[in-house]
């Protein structure tokens, strides 16, 4: 295989992975749904671009798209970014990498999808690292780990409606593309309900979140999946709290509790094994 497709899985990976720490430090300086609603304003006009040069405007199933829109974008990134002001980054990337043991429990209770015991093994590990990482000695904030628990469910529902639409014949570029610009519509009644504060600081943070995690990163993650099989691509999902972590501790020196790490990667493992059955 080439190996330009293992590097854009793995900066994929790494950018994703980036993103939680530069989000906290986004929002701290600017009201988080308005940090929201800018980082996805920008990435929605390259998809815009994008969605014109290939002349790909040609959809139906509004509806869909629009649960999208609300379930892949809107909800989890307002939990998110209100749950960084009060949780670690780390421990967020740790939280949102469960997200695929609620797609295997949704895909089971409205897909059909089976469920075997490997699944169901899987699936109680990663309940028993989540138990742990919102305990108060694994840092963070309990009240910020459910928001960002929260937003892991909605990116699952949202996963689910994803798959439906993939199944209907759509590209997985126009599923991304419309569902960022649907849900950046959807963030803007939002704003008012918030605490409005900006800094022009922030602009940066927007910037990178908006060219790199949520469209360069997506860009090069589609062009791996063309390439590799779903399987082997998982396997760089694991990657992502490992990123975070990293970077967590170099931008913002934050402290990292042993027992919020082994936790973590007790959920990590579980989701693997779950995805693997």
């Amino acid at each position: 295989m080439d190996r330009k497709i293992f590097i854009y899985a793995i900066v994929a990976a790494m950018i994703w992975g980036l993103s939680f720490p530069v989000t906290k430090i986004g929002v701290e300086i600017t009201s988080p749904i308005l940090f929201a609603f800018l980082r996805y304003a920008i990435a929605s006009i390259l998809f815009f671009i994008l969605l014109l040069y290939r002349n790909a405007f040609h959809i139906s199933n509004l509806h869909l798209f629009a649960l999208l829109g609300i379930f892949g974008v809107t909800l989890p990134t307002i939990f998110q970014n209100i749950g960084l002001q009060y949780t670690s980054s780390y421990i967020t990337g740790f939280l949102q990498s469960t997200g695929p043991i609620y797609t295997v429990i949704l895909a089971y209770l409205f897909l059909g999808e089976k469920i075997n015991a490997y699944k169901i093994t899987g699936i109680f590990l990663a309940f028993i690292g989540i138990y742990f990482m919102m305990q108060p000695e694994a840092g963070g904030d309990l009240f910020g780990n459910i928001l960002v628990l929260s937003s892991a469910i909605c990116y699952s529902i949202g996963g689910i409606i994803a798959k439906s639409l993939l199944n209907r014949g759509y590209e997985a570029f126009s599923v991304i593309a419309f569902s960022s610009i649907l849900g950046t519509f959807f963030l803007l009644p939002a704003i008012p309900f918030e605490n409005l504060r900006v800094s022009h600081e922030s602009i940066k943070y927007i910037l990178f979140l908006a060219l790199f995690t949520t469209f360069v990163a997506y860009l090069l993650w589609y062009a791996a999946m063309e390439k590799m099989e779903i399987s082997k691509l998982s396997f760089f999902t694991y990657l992502i709290p490992v990123f975070s972590l990293l970077s967590s501790h170099i931008l913002l020196n934050e402290e990292i509790k042993i027992a919020a790490i082994i936790a973590g990667f007790i959920a990590v493992i579980g989701v693997a094994i779950a995805q693997r059955a």
